[in-house]
């Protein structure tokens, strides 16, 4: 039955793998960016709860980097192997 088959193969969110989880925005802005820029979709799902008075609760500040399913082990690769920063601090 579908609904028995594990997230592995059904993908964890309709086809879709998180590939990372940050606490800021910004942060899980900069990986979707450098997978899509080694030619992988990816999506930024922000999950926060903001509301003040709030301690920062990390039930309350999650931030999801989603690939497709069938991309999340390239994306791995790519993540676990960043490009190194140019001599001249510019990029190209």
């Amino acid at each position: 039955m579908a609904g028995d088959e594990p997230a592995e193969s059904t993908g964890s969110h309709g086809g879709w793998d998180q590939v990372a989880e940050t606490a800021q925005i910004f942060e899980a802005e900069l990986i979707a960016l450098r997978l899509r820029g080694s030619g992988i979709e990816a999506e930024v799902v922000d999950q926060t709860f903001n509301q003040e008075p709030l301690p920062n609760v990390r039930a309350f500040a999650v931030v999801r980097v989603l690939v497709p399913k069938e991309r999340l082990a390239e994306a791995r690769r790519v993540l676990d192997h960043p490009e190194p920063l140019p001599e001249d601090g510019e990029s190209e």
